[in-house]
């Protein structure tokens, strides 16, 4: 068992569907706080790999705490990761072809993150996540050879 402190205003994707979208300032607030939080996880080491607005909680104060860190790994710089995990509308480019990722990953998702607090949806998304991988590995291999 993990405990962890109370978050009463639930996760982010909950706050989304029962409240709507979150503000400009509030995206803002949110992008800002996921990018320090994941900073000082890279400079730990670890790479998060499963960004998505299930895994925010949030406190009374607005504050984050990023959660489920089923995924994570410890990625010495310079090195990569062949692993393919993670949410599949969130995933990079390299982690779809599985050409090896590093942090930058995390980066990826948290502008899939950005773009759903803005959007409502992320934009890379069906209800056949087939086609997910499929769509975006014949967008990325199309991009490589311009």
């Amino acid at each position: 068992f993990l405990v962890l402190e109370y978050a009463p205003c639930g996760d982010l994707f909950q706050a989304m569907n029962f409240h709507g979208l979150p503000s400009r300032f509030d995206a803002t607030v949110y992008a800002a706080q996921v990018a320090i939080a994941l900073s000082h996880l890279h400079a730990l080491g670890y790479v998060y790999r499963d960004l998505k607005p299930e895994n925010i909680l949030i406190d009374a104060g607005g504050y984050i705490r990023i959660v489920d860190f089923g995924f994570a790994k410890v990625i010495e710089r310079g090195k990569r990761s062949f692993t393919l995990c993670g949410t599949p509308e969130y995933l990079a480019p390299e982690t779809v072809l599985q050409a090896g990722h590093t942090h930058a990953v995390d980066y990826w998702a948290l502008g899939i993150l950005i773009f759903e607090m803005v959007a409502g949806k992320p934009p890379f998304s069906d209800d056949d996540m087939r086609s997910v991988y499929h769509v975006r590995e014949l967008e990325v291999r199309r991009r490589l050879q311009l």
